[in-house]
C-alpha cells in the first residue's frame, strides 16, 4: 500500500466520529472475511489465516467495547451474537470451511445496514431544518 493511501486511511479513522468508526469496523471485518474466503479458495492458506485473524480481531474488539450500562439488553444480545460469530470463525478455521465465514459475513452485513440506517437517522435529526427557500425573483430585463 502506498504511503499516501496509508496516510489517508489513517487520517480517516483518526478523524471519524464514533458512529462512523463503528461502520468502518464492520466494513473492515466483512472485507477481511471476504478476502479470507478468496484466499482459501485460491489455496493460499497462510494469507487466508491472516485475513481470518484480522476479521476475528475486529469482531472481538466490537464485543469488548460494548457498554452494558448504556446498552442494556441490546448490548447483551450483541455480545452473544459476537460470541456466536467468533465460534463460527473458529469452526471455519478448524474445518477449512467457508460456509461458516459466509454466515458471519451475512450477520455482519445485516448489522452494518442497521447501524448505517441508525447513524443516518441520528445525523438527519440532529441537523436543524433549513428554512424554506424563497421563490427566485425575476430579474429586470431577463423575462
Amino acid at each position: 500500500m502506498s504511503y499516501g493511501l496509508r496516510s489517508y486511511k489513517s487520517s480517516r479513522t483518526n478523524t471519524a466520529s464514533r458512529e462512523d468508526l463503528l461502520i468502518l469496523l464492520y466494513e473492515g471485518a466483512i472485507r477481511f472475511l471476504e478476502r479470507s474466503i478468496e484466499e482459501l479458495n485460491a489455496g493460499s492458506l497462510s494469507e487466508h489465516k491472516m485475513s481470518l485473524r484480522r476479521g476475528v480481531a475486529i469482531i472481538a474488539e466490537l464485543q469488548n467495547t460494548l457498554n452494558f450500562d448504556k446498552g442494556g439488553e441490546l448490548a447483551i444480545q450483541l455480545f452473544d451474537l459476537y460470541a456466536y460469530m467468533l465460534d463460527q470463525l473458529t469452526q471455519a478455521n478448524l474445518r477449512k470451511d467457508v460456509t461458516y465465514i459466509r454466515e458471519v459475513i451475512r450477520h455482519l452485513g445485516t448489522l452494518l445496514e442497521g447501524w448505517r440506517d441508525a447513524v443516518r437517522q441520528v445525523k438527519t435529526e440532529s441537523i436543524p431544518a433549513l428554512p424554506p427557500m424563497e421563490a427566485p425573483r425575476r430579474l429586470e430585463g431577463l423575462a
